[in-house]
């Protein structure tokens, strides 16, 4: 009998989860009676240069948004030219010459919009010098610790070449390279850069478009134990710790405390992002701690020395 009221206890204990989980899946917002509103290109738009950014505005409670490009129209496509995921309200693209149908919806987890529809018109090339070079790696503003980088871009219809330039933090020209292809590896030294492309087809050449990269690749300094100092003993129970790091120009530093309760560091009483000094209620016993430093490019640094005390 007891089996039997335990089994019925956990059936309804799981039904009840189900309904929970159900309940967290559904309370997503309905979108589908919405609509994306379209920005540029106006419909019916004429391009004489082939680099085109569709445009819309964002849509409340939508994660998402599907973009997509037909030639000539979706009633009747020779061609669909595009069809990709976005989580931005803008998308750069390269298209030929010729007609074309684009149109967005957005979605979310569980919904999505019905399509938003435009037309655009790619006359010609003729103004070669404004398209936009779209870089693509590596990300805008990235702060990383590899220093060799695959810079590339969209390729660019029309163009028999592209003039990559790197500056340094001072402005000062570090790099100058012509190249046909749309990547170039580069080691980049430590530091701060901008990094540029422009597109040129022998006679116009389109504007520079540029972004930002920080290269670190030398991890924080070790920190330095202060306080409380090794082997002592108190009957306060709020501890202040203490230490001491040199910090390293580059990208952000960040000091991580370690607390634990057995001298072989196996068993962690607490762990947490914390910068001297670090205020902490303990119970009595006896504590191990140490500090290690990380930074925004993901290097680590060396873990300090443990110091013990004790709380009477």
């Amino acid at each position: 009998m007891v089996l039997k009221y335990m089994r019925l206890f956990f059936v309804n204990l799981l039904i009840f989860l189900s309904l929970i989980s159900c309940s967290e899946i559904v309370s997503e917002e309905d979108i589908s009676d919405k609509y994306v509103q379209l920005t540029a290109p106006v419909n019916n738009a004429q391009f004489v240069s082939t680099s085109v950014t569709f445009s819309w505005e964002n849509l409340q409670d939508a994660t998402q948004y599907q973009l997509q490009i037909a030639k000539p129209s979706f009633t009747a496509p020779l061609q669909i030219v595009l069809d990709t995921i976005v989580t931005s309200n803008s998308f750069s693209y390269q298209l030929p010459v010729g007609q074309y149908e684009w149109r967005v919806k957005a979605l979310n987890g569980s919904y999505s919009t019905s399509y938003s529809t435009r037309t655009i018109t790619i006359a010609s090339n003729d103004d070669f010098q404004s398209n936009t070079v779209t870089l693509v790696t590596p990300t805008n503003n990235l702060i990383t610790n590899l220093a060799t980088q695959s810079l590339s871009w969209q390729a660019i219809i029309g163009a028999a070449n592209y003039q990559l330039q790197v500056f340094d933090s001072s402005n000062t020209l570090v790099l100058d390279q012509n190249t046909s292809s749309t990547s170039y590896n580069y080691t980049f030294a430590e530091g701060s850069y901008q990094w540029k492309v422009r597109a040129s087809n022998g006679s116009d050449n389109t504007l520079y478009t540029s972004r930002s990269i920080l290269v670190d690749v030398t991890a924080p300094n070790t920190p330095t134990l202060v306080t409380p100092a090794n082997s002592t003993s108190s009957s306060t129970t709020d501890v202040s710790f203490s230490w001491n790091r040199t910090p390293i120009i580059g990208s952000s530093e960040r000091d991580s405390i370690y607390i634990y309760t057995n001298s072989a560091l196996t068993t962690l009483n607490s762990k947490a992002q914390a910068t001297s000094p670090y205020s902490k209620t303990l119970t009595s016993g006896t504590y191990y701690w140490r500090v290690k430093a990380f930074d925004s490019a993901g290097n680590i640094g060396n873990v300090s020395n443990t110091f013990s005390f004790t709380i009477n």
